[in-house]
């Protein structure tokens, strides 16, 4: 299972099923959330591992949620509407940027800021999960090996998080802005990681407006629910 099947195969299709129950959007909308919402969780969650000294912190949480159970009880969790591990989830994944998150996929959505939270705190936990899964079946390395190789960057990353970690280094975590040509760069060529990082680190860009970041998520969206 690769992220893309996370989004769109047996998992994803369970996630999408009772996210347009539990929103009442339709179902392509609700694939729309999961595709551009997991792939923004995975790239915060690789940056924070490299470049805030949280690897520690995010190797605990994922062993802590890599039962497979959570797979089989999707619907039920939906049906919560989110827990309190979930949201701690989110809000350790975007930090100060949850509710951009937040905002921006309510209103590309078409639903309110509070059922996205719901979808967000629930999908948290199974991203989590799924992680888990996939460090049972690695060959070892930290935890940025596991993400990166989840995005299709493998070991080859840099320490830095290579393109991902330099782009968004500046809307997560501070530092130096990475040139617009750079991330333009990212967004249109190389790998799976590249262009995540590109454009996770253009929808963070407090210089774009709420239509731009929903044509972001939009692209986003575009690389995994095909």
């Amino acid at each position: 299972m690769n992220l893309t099947d996370l989004v769109t195969g047996g998992v994803g299709s369970k996630a999408i099923e009772a996210i347009s129950k539990m929103t009442g959007v339709s179902e392509s909308k609700a694939k729309w959330i999961v595709a551009a919402a997991v792939p923004l969780m995975i790239a915060a969650l690789n940056y924070n591992a490299k470049n805030k000294g949280q690897s520690e912190n995010i190797d605990k949480a994922i062993d802590q949620h890599s039962g497979g159970g959570i797979f089989d009880k999707i619907g039920d969790l939906f049906g919560q509407g989110g827990s309190d591990d979930g949201n701690k989830i989110v809000n350790h994944m975007f930090g100060q940027n949850t509710e951009v998150v937040t905002q921006n996929i309510a209103d590309k959505a078409g639903i309110s800021s509070a059922q996205v939270t719901g979808v967000l705190a629930t999908l948290a936990p199974i991203v989590m999960g799924y992680l888990g899964q996939q460090k049972q079946t690695s060959n070892g390395g930290g935890i940025g090996d596991l993400i990166g190789s989840v995005l299709g960057g493998g070991g080859q990353q840099s320490a830095g998080g290579g393109m991902l970690g330099g782009i968004l280094g500046s809307f997560l975590g501070g530092g130096q802005e990475e040139p617009a040509q750079e991330t333009q760069q990212a967004s249109t060529g190389g790998s799976m990681t590249d262009m995540l990082g590109g454009l996770a680190g253009s929808f963070f860009d407090k210089s774009n407006d709420g239509q731009s970041k929903g044509n972001i998520l939009d692209s986003i969206a575009g690389m995994f629910a095909k």
